[in-house]
């Protein structure tokens, strides 16, 4: 079977499908090499010379393809405390071609890395890992290091010397890797590995000068943003402190982040001689003191929320278990554990575990809107709408309770105000919140307006991509319609279905 054909300047890749794909610590190794091979390796030589608009242009059809894979995690709260971190190193570097973005990875292999353009992507193993929001800080930074030095752009020319063996190694690895057995996973991994070795340089790997580099400015901007650069060193020491020869687990951070040795005895030699003076116990600002208290309370709540939402349910369910067990009175754990009940809908459970977490951090909004989710779930309809009134001024999570205030305004039999909310809902993120969409027809059919049903269902529809419902529905809402706008924009969308 061809599963790649090349014709001079043109090149045609077949998709492959990664659904049976077993070595998931490769997965994005993979992905991100076949890319940047495919952008970049067959290029002319003239097209080699990365301008910043031919950057930004990359960026852009980088980001889609990141969001094509659907591993990039849209939790209001975790990713607003990640952007929070970033934006406030980034206020402290010199200005940029490019505007930062921070994402979080859905991956439980410690990892972190710089796109093109200053996409910063985090995953979630490196949050669930890291003690405290220090160390996260210097990684994060490390990052920003990378992209205000443009290595991304540096590692793109030197693809120009990567051979169309590489690629051939890397999709073979691939092809092995979906057959599903343990020795076929084995042999695709060192086929990955050493395909990936013969193109002289690794894609996704830096160079030691590369490392020394993003070390000293990352390291620069977080002291700037008043974080503790000492976080980026106990990071690494920790990880070294794991001896990783031998085992299929090393983490891709240290893939693509290699010279780890060398890193950390720079990053001492730095402290030593930009920070420890500096910041003896006569020099230390109090606020500072409390902007970091601060965030590192939000840290915890993220590092379990992550945990609780996204690890396996056992799993996680056995980790905040034992936590628990260390220490009664960790509100992180209690807060972890009621989403991980939530998730296997053992409701009264996971109540407990939240009035638990309440009871040691009072007033927090996020442990609240989560006991107001709960009360829905149990019927306690006017209790959770009593809490969901109270919070005010939560941007991270402002539309989530509108959201839920809407859904409990229907359950206590208030249609109107419950259809106005989940318009405005729509209005702002029709994509977050696509149920607001068959909330509607659902208050519209019982109101007799069965046409307008029908055009709000096949919103709904097509917007969870059940294209064939979506159309059934359309159809139906044009023989009931006298709303011309809303008939235009059916038969928009039906043509759309055809295509």
């Amino acid at each position: 079977m061809k599963i790649f054909k090349i014709n001079i300047n043109k090149i045609w890749i077949n998709k492959i499908n990664m659904k049976y794909l077993k070595i998931k610590e490769y997965k994005n190794l993979v992905f991100f090499s076949s890319f940047f091979l495919f952008c970049f390796c067959f290029c002319s030589p003239k097209a080699m010379a990365i301008s910043i608009t031919q950057e930004k242009k990359l960026a852009k059809k980088f980001m889609k393809a990141i969001k094509e894979q659907k591993t990039i995690i849209k939790d209001p709260i975790s990713t607003n405390f990640i952007k929070n971190i970033g934006a406030k190193i980034v206020a402290h570097i010199e200005p940029q071609p490019f505007d930062f973005s921070f994402n979080i990875v859905d991956d439980n292999n410690f990892n972190a890395f710089a796109g093109p353009g200053a996409n910063i992507f985090i995953n979630t193993g490196v949050i669930t890992s890291v003690d405290n929001v220090n160390e996260l800080a210097g990684i994060i930074s490390h990052e920003i290091g990378h992209s205000t030095c443009r290595h991304v752009s540096q590692m793109i020319d030197r693809s120009k010397k990567v051979q169309i063996g590489t690629i051939a190694g890397v999709l073979a690895g691939v092809l092995l890797g979906s057959k599903g057995n343990k020795g076929s996973e084995n042999i695709a991994q060192g086929m990955i590995i050493s395909s990936m070795a013969a193109g002289q340089t690794t894609m996704l790997s830096f160079s030691r000068e590369n490392e020394e580099e993003a070390d000293q400015k990352g390291l620069s901007y977080v002291t700037a943003a008043s974080f503790s650069p000492k976080g980026l060193l106990t990071a690494l020491k920790k990880m070294r402190s794991i001896d990783w020869y031998g085992t299929d687990n090393v983490p891709g951070y240290l893939k693509t982040h290699p010279h780890l040795k060398d890193r950390i005895i720079y990053i001492e030699t730095w402290l030593a001689d930009n920070y420890m003076k500096s910041n003896s116990s006569n020099n230390i600002n109090p606020m500072k003191i409390n902007l970091a208290k601060i965030d590192s309370i939000k840290f915890n709540m993220v590092k379990y929320r992550l945990q609780g939402l996204y690890k396996k349910k056992d799993t996680a369910q056995k980790k905040f278990a034992e936590l628990l067990k260390k220490n009664p009175d960790n509100p992180g754990a209690h807060y972890g554990m009621a989403l991980v009940l939530e998730r296997k809908s053992m409701f009264k459970q996971a109540l407990f575990h939240l009035e638990q977490a309440i009871l040691l951090k009072p007033f927090n909004p996020f442990i609240l809107f989560e006991i107001s989710k709960i009360h829905i779930h149990l019927g306690n309809t006017k209790k959770a709408l009593n809490i969901l009134e109270k919070l005010d001024n939560i941007p991270e999570i402002s539309l989530q309770i509108s959201y839920y205030k809407a859904l409990a305004k229907l359950e206590l039999g208030m249609f109107d105000k419950a259809k106005k909310d989940f318009l405005k809902i729509i209005k702002k993120s029709s994509s977050s919140f696509p149920k607001a969409y068959y909330y509607i027809a659902k208050i519209l059919k019982n109101n007799g307006k069965n046409g307008l049903s029908h055009y709000y269902l096949g919103l709904y529809y097509y917007e969870i991509k059940n294209i064939k419902n979506g159309c059934f529905h359309f159809k139906k809402s044009l023989k009931l319609l006298n709303d011309l706008e809303k008939i235009k924009k059916v038969n928009k969308l039906l043509k759309k279905c055809k295509k």
